[in-house]
């Protein structure tokens, strides 16, 4: 369409061409002068936006082009692994460990070397213990309880809020907590 209207435009701009030449008023010439300047100015405005919508439409189809090569080409987006359970072991060794760390500090009486030692003989006896049938069973006070008798800790235990008497098992089957206060 838009060549159209180019061809259009540029005939009648031959047209008031020759008519220019062959004018001899000089209002007359002057007008003609004028109307092939408009009509030669169109011509071009539209041959430009003619190129312009050719290049950009060429653009466009390169640019398509490389999203569905590059979208071919890449890797699929990695598929996020679903969150684990927590270990039940891993969680009760956790737990004796978090509950035997202010006793371990003291026995260790402040020393971080010594305090360190204690920690992984901790570690050692709990994995051990872990193997054993009743591990997550017992109540997390019994073992710790087993813990510090096998380490010859000379501490009292203390329990947290969260770690009563009865937790995890039977309550009758519980030894009674030594007050520390």
């Amino acid at each position: 369409m838009l060549g159209e209207l180019a061809e259009l435009a540029l005939m009648v701009a031959k047209e008031l061409a020759v008519r220019l030449r062959e004018s001899e008023d000089v209002e007359q010439t002057v007008a003609l002068a004028d109307a092939f300047q408009k009509t030669s100015r169109v011509v071009r405005l539209t041959l430009a936006l003619d190129f312009k919508l050719e290049r950009d439409a060429a653009r466009q189809a390169q640019e398509l082009a490389r999203e569905a090569e590059a979208a071919s080409s890449a890797p699929p987006p990695p598929v996020q692994p679903a969150r684990a359970a927590p270990n039940p072991i891993e969680q009760r060794k956790s737990r004796v460990r978090n509950l035997l760390n202010r006793l371990l500090w003291t026995e260790s009486e402040g020393e971080e070397e010594d305090y360190e030692v204690l920690c992984d003989d901790l570690t050692a006896r709990l994995d051990e213990a872990a193997r054993s049938p009743d591990f997550e069973t017992l109540p997390i006070e019994v073992l710790a309880r087993r813990m510090i008798a096998d380490m010859n800790l000379s501490g009292d235990l203390t329990l947290s809020l969260c770690e009563t008497p009865g937790e995890g098992g039977d309550e009758s089957s519980q030894p009674q907590l030594a007050d520390t206060g």
